[in-house]
């Protein structure tokens, strides 16, 4: 498998499915596939036709983490230095619309920058998802999972500790106590479980997965504004480190900014219309 086509990328409908496909070794992730994610991510977050993203697994995957031969490397004493941000990619990425997310999601190596594409990003599990896979999936907005899916933190199964954030993401989605169990014990999560907790939005059959998933995005990209989409996703991320004083006075900010474009105008009157929604596409603010 060549490093160029470990990532495929693909728009459909206004959404853009990006693959990650190593299925052979499980889409785990060696030392050039970030930079390639990230390449695709930042083609998707500039593209105007694009409202959603897509991320999944080819073959029986998701992701099964870090490539063992990369563990094995580290194990033995090896630490590479991590690879250079490419300046190119966080500002393709960042469209400049609602709260400014820059200081706490800037890192574009371990799939933070995803709370900075102003599109939603939904994470399609379609089957074994572990370690840094499970930390990709963590970092985006939703989790959709096939009914075959299973997920493990993993790391301290391999003497690691909670790593790339996790100890932060993980807690958000599903409180202490059930994020403690599951960082401690490394056990296997299966979807129906991962329903429960909260860790994962909806469980599809396996047989309709990828269908199911885009019936579900279509909502996303065909009835609701994309400004408004990328000013709520901004809001929620942010407000993860805000009070509720600060978070409201945020959102009185926002909806002053929010009322010269037209997606508002045009969601009242699709409304009084009764007729189809015709929100313009995304582009990068005036402000950048």
């Amino acid at each position: 498998m060549s490093e160029e086509n470990e990532v495929l990328y693909d728009v459909k409908d206004r959404i853009a499915t990006i693959t990650l496909n190593r299925p052979e070794r499980m889409n785990s992730i060696d030392d050039s596939m970030p930079i390639n994610i990230a390449n695709a991510m930042a083609k998707a977050g500039g593209d105007p036709a694009v409202r959603a993203i897509i991320l999944t697994g080819a073959g029986r995957a998701f992701c099964a983490g870090a490539d063992i031969g990369r563990l094995q490397r580290r194990s033995g004493g090896e630490r590479p230095p991590p690879p250079p941000d490419d300046p190119t990619i966080i500002p393709a990425i960042t469209l400049g619309h609602g709260p400014d997310l820059g200081k706490q999601f800037a890192d574009v190596r371990r799939y933070s920058y995803f709370m900075r594409i102003g599109k939603p990003v939904i994470a399609a599990l379609n089957g074994a998802t572990a370690g840094l896979g499970m930390i990709m999936a963590l970092c985006c907005d939703m989790r959709m999972a096939s009914d075959r899916m299973i997920f493990t933190t993993a790391f301290a199964q391999r003497g690691l500790i909670a790593e790339h954030g996790i100890a932060w993401l993980l807690p958000r989605l599903i409180g202490p106590s059930n994020a403690i169990d599951l960082l401690m014990s490394a056990r296997r999560v299966t979807a129906k479980e991962a329903l429960d907790l909260g860790l994962v939005n909806r469980v599809y059959p396996q047989d309709t997965f990828m269908e199911d998933v885009r019936t579900y995005v279509r909502i996303l990209t065909d009835t609701v504004s994309p400004r408004s989409m990328a000013v709520i996703k901004a809001q929620m991320w942010k407000g993860m480190f805000e009070t509720y004083a600060e978070n409201l006075a945020e959102a009185d900010k926002q909806i002053v900014a929010n009322y010269p474009y037209p997606d508002y105008k045009e969601g009242v009157a699709h409304f009084v219309e009764k007729r189809p929604a015709n929100f313009p596409d995304l582009t990068k603010a005036d402000r950048g």
